[in-house]
């Protein structure tokens, strides 16, 4: 008798695992640990140049950013961006101190880019600083696909600019390669 029960728990058990095994319609539903907000779904990498404080070279910052922040007018917001300066502590700032966008319009495929006066008078006398500024906002707004060349306005004003160093501000400048 008790041989017999056993069989029969070994064939039920058998037959309850292959059900189990073979049913592959069992659905599992996936929980993630931590809900995906709707503001993550829409961020966006970008990149921005400053200064090396150590080295002195172009070197780039990425930031992860809400992407409804683009829409509107993402050559300003990149241009502010670089304005307000890096986050990390070790790069600088490459704008000069006080400068202001005025505006800022694509023409063809050049960014045609309106600063204050300030971008001129605040400017550091070194060469360097000088190109670090021109290349941090050549480098940064080139990165968006439709842009291939800058051209700066001074207070709506084609101006020389740094011509003491070669950068004509009257000319397009294009991203070093």
């Amino acid at each position: 008798m008790k041989k017999w029960i056993v069989i029969i728990l070994v064939i039920l058990a058998v037959l309850i695992c292959g059900i189990l095994l073979f049913n592959t319609n069992v659905e599992v539903e996936y929980v993630p640990e931590t809900e995906i907000e709707e503001s993550d779904l829409r961020k966006t990498m970008i990149t921005l140049f400053f200064q090396n404080k150590e080295n002195k070279e172009l070197q780039k910052e990425s930031r992860l950013i809400d992407s409804k922040d683009l829409l509107l007018d993402p050559y300003a917001e990149l241009l502010n961006m670089l304005i307000e300066g890096p986050q990390s502590d070790f790069l600088q700032k490459t704008i000069p101190e006080g400068t202001k966008l005025l505006g800022v319009e694509l023409i063809g495929n050049c960014l045609q880019i309106n600063f204050s006066k300030e971008f001129i008078e605040n400017a550091s006398s070194s060469e360097n600083d000088k190109k670090s500024c021109i290349y941090s906002i050549v480098n940064t707004v080139t990165e968006l696909n439709e842009v291939n060349s800058v051209k700066i306005l001074i207070n709506g004003e084609e101006t020389k600019g740094f011509e003491d160093i070669g950068l004509d501000f009257s000319v397009e400048i294009e991203k070093l390669k």
